[in-house]
């Protein structure tokens, strides 16, 4: 499964944005993984799509976690309110739209939206 290249920040009050770099993230079958680095240190990047849903979680390296729930809009973009203990702020994270993932902008599929249910 390729990783790609995208572009993200997350919020806090005191800090501003932040930049999240060396950002990359697979999507399978409604599973997300993927990871990067941001002021605070490396992170790997897990959870779900689910529609429109996103849940994801953000776990620094031997440290803590950060919950990431929000929305997706189905290209690319997904944003919300990161949380962690009472804390928290704005995120979002784009997948590029560059030479670099080029090779995964190919539509292998074309469905029916809302999908119809069975």
């Amino acid at each position: 499964m390729s990783r790609l290249r995208c572009e993200g920040w997350w919020e806090q009050q005191g800090l501003g944005r932040q930049p999240m770099e060396d950002l990359q993230i697979a999507f399978r079958d409604g599973q997300v993984s993927g990871g990067g680095r941001d002021i605070v240190g490396v992170f790997t990047l897990s959870g779900q799509l689910q529609g429109e849903r996103a849940l994801l979680v953000k776990q620094y390296l031997g440290s803590h976690r950060v919950d990431y729930p929000g929305s997706f809009d189905g290209e690319g973009t997904m944003q919300g309110l990161w949380s962690i203990d009472g804390f928290g702020g704005k995120w979002m994270i784009h997948v590029a739209r560059d030479a670099e993932n080029k090779q995964n902008r190919e539509v292998a599929e074309i469905q029916d939206w809302p999908p119809t249910q069975a």
